[in-house]
Order: C-alpha cells, then structure tokens, then sequence
C-alpha cells in the first residue's frame, strides 16, 4: 500500500503560491489592466451572463472565440488550444509533452510560473541568463541544451526584464532546436510584435497567449495557444480535458474581441503613461528604471530592495520584489497604472528613497 508520507515529502519541493493583498491600497503587483474601467468590465461580464446558460457546458463558444482569435491574429482557428489562463496552458505542455526527469532550459530571469511548474512536474529546471543590456544570445541557449533537453522557455517581451527580443534571435533559438520552444506572449499587445504569423510553418514554436494582460479578464481566466494545426489538434482532442473554460468566460473573451477598438485604445494609453512612468523614475534619485515593451516597468533601487518594497506596502502601495538581474542586485517591478495611481506610487517611493 502506498504511503501518503512520500507524497508530503515530494510535495515540500514545491513552494506554495500566495497572491499579494491590497485591500485599500494601491495594488501595482500583478500587471492587470487598469485603463479598462471596472464599470466598462462589468458590463461585460453581464453581457456575457445574458450570452450564455449556466446549466449547459459550453456547445459552441470555443468556437466562436477561436474564429474571434483567429482574425484578429490573421491565423487559423485550427491553430489554437484556448484554456482556462495561461497557467493552464503551461501545465498542459509541460504534463504531456515532457516526461518526469527531462530538462527545460528556461531563459532567465523569467515568469515565475515556469520553475514551479518544473518542481511540480519533477522537472531539471536550468536557467540560462540574459546578457547585459537583458539581451537574447540564442547561441548561448542552444549550448546549454543537451539530449535531456525537453522544452526551452522564454518570455518575450520577458518578463520581469520588460523588454522584447529581436525577432530574429528568437526565431534563430526556434529554429535551432528540434523540441518545443514555448515563447510566452502574454504581452504581445504592448510590444512591438507577435510570431502567431510564424507559428503555422514552423512545427515545434508554441505561443503563450492571454486574456489576462491586454483585454482585462485577469479575473476570468482564459488564455490561448498558438501552434501549427497538426500540434494544436493533438493538444486540443488528446491532451485538453473536456470543458477547461466556463461558458461564461469564453462569451467574456467573445465579447472583449468585439470590443477590440476599446482594448487598442486602453494599449496606447498605456503606452504614454509607461514612457511617463519610466521618465519619472529616472528623475528620483538612486533610482534607475529600465526600457519596457509591456505594462510593466522594472528598476533598479540604490537601496537595498527589500528595503523599499517594505517601505512602500508601509504606505499601502504594493509592488512586485524582484532582486537579482543581470547586471543589478536591487530590482523591483510596477504595473504601469493611470497617471492618478502613479502619481499615489510616485510620491511614496520618493518617500521611501530619501
């Protein structure tokens, strides 16, 4: 009979999640969309709720959604497995596709999802850093590989760095390796590019995407992946369990495509207010804050980061801790917010600063 001893023992391998709290406060930890009105997502969501009828599981929404994909990308709705949050498209790779004892080679520093789901997939986790300047050397990650190699994993733009690669030095490292590669988009929309237009062609680059960042559905967790179409078919009728999305996210995610001029604009507006953040850091004092693709802003601090992490959750503003990246010791990430938000984040790190 098997004990449940081994199981706790394994277990302790992995450390447990907690989200971060913020009630009250000012929560810029998690890189949620707050140029979306909560109001405007409301009425989503009750427009979704009169779309669909909770007694049934889905019939037809995974399908609509998909065509919805499928033309704002300008790809096939064959090419994609829709799953309940980028989380669960990680899982559904790394369970299927790598077997316990393989390798992934994740590109680092990177989201921190990936070596957790390694742990719990009694996974090899090795992490090949960035170059300075948070640059991509795909030649340096295709040395790192070797014939336990299941998966390589990156981020672009990367998180928490922020910054996107050249699309070049991303396709070389597909293109340079016989397994699957995994490029996480979860913020495609802010940056400059996407490669769903590269997946069809190539038979081993899945795409992480999400409806979490850009179209404000944090909250109802659902996210895709982009593959070729003989890839997505085996994920979506061999290895997806029936049903991974409610029907009320799905109409959530149909809805938000046909509002996709309202989620362009939110994008811009993010994008003048990170230049702004990023120009406002810069003007502090022992701070130095990093380019960005995303809706997020990565800096490095003079003073120890924990320091002002602690600091700034004091004054009720909560960032995410970063620590160690290539070339600074001391970093920490904001979620890009409206002027109003910064502006309360601004004015407590320059307290924290002083």
């Amino acid at each position: 009979m098997m004990s449940l001893e081994g199981f706790y023992k394994d277990s302790e391998l992995v450390k447990p999640y907690k989200a971060n709290q913020a009630e009250g406060g000012v929560k810029l930890d998690s890189n949620e969309n707050l140029f979306l009105p909560k109001e405007f997502m409301q009425n989503i969501v009750f427009e979704a709720a009169e779309s669909c009828d909770p007694r049934l599981y889905p019939q037809k929404e995974t399908t609509i959604l998909k065509e919805a994909i499928a033309e704002a990308l300008k790809i096939q709705p064959g090419q994609l497995v829709v799953a309940s949050g980028g989380d669960q498209v990680i899982e559904l790779l790394v369970s299927n596709m790598l077997r316990p004892g393989e390798e992934v080679v994740a590109v680092s520093p990177t989201f921190s999802m990936y070596p957790r789901f390694a742990a719990m997939r009694r996974l090899r986790y090795t992490q090949v850093e960035l170059e300075p300047g948070f640059a991509l050397d795909p030649a340096k990650v295709l040395e790192s590989v070797s014939p336990k190699t299941g998966m390589i994993v990156l981020c672009n733009p990367n998180n928490p760095t922020g910054n996107q690669f050249k699309m070049e030095s991303v396709l070389e490292l597909v293109d340079g390796f016989s397994g699957p590669v995994l490029v996480d988009e979860a913020y495609a929309e802010y940056g400059e590019y996407s490669l769903a237009g590269e997946a069809a062609e190539r038979g081993n680059l899945i795409l992480l995407r999400t409806f979490s960042k850009a179209y404000g559905l944090a909250g109802m967790r659902l996210g895709y992946a982009v593959a070729n179409t003989r890839l997505a078919k085996t994920l979506n009728e061999r290895c997806l369990p029936p049903f991974p999305v409610s029907n009320l996210s799905l109409w959530a995610g149909i809805i938000m495509l046909r509002n996709r001029d309202r989620v362009e604009e939110a994008v811009r507006e993010a994008k003048e207010e990170r230049k702004r953040l990023i120009e406002a850091l810069n003007r502090l004092p022992g701070v130095q804050a990093f380019p960005s693709a995303t809706n997020f802003v990565l800096f490095a601090t003079e003073k120890p980061y924990m320091e002002v992490y602690d600091g700034l959750k004091s004054e009720g503003v909560l960032i995410r801790s970063i620590g160690k990246v290539p070339g600074h010791d001391d970093c920490l990430r904001v979620t890009v917010a409206p002027r109003d938000v910064a502006t309360k984040f601004l004015n407590a790190l320059e307290e924290v600063m002083k």
